[in-house]
């Protein structure tokens, strides 16, 4: 299962498996605003794999920050 990383950021975050094998994968903007989708664990090969290689969730900077242009 992914820990979520501390906030101040976009990110990405795969939880799962649930009780029924279901997986979720939610979107958050640093904002607070949330898109959560539900996978079922029959469909969920790729979502393993991603959250093998990413338990911490995907972190996703601001490219204008980065650039200068807040």
């Amino acid at each position: 299962m992914s820990v979520a990383p501390p906030g101040g950021d976009d990110r990405i975050m795969i939880y799962g498996p649930k009780n029924d094998g279901t997986y979720i994968v939610e979107f958050r903007t640093a904002a607070g605003e949330v898109l959560a989708i539900s996978v079922p664990g029959s469909e969920a090969a790729v979502l393993k794999r991603f959250q093998a290689r990413m338990p911490y969730g995907l972190v996703v900077p601001d490219i204008d920050e980065g650039l200068g242009h807040a």
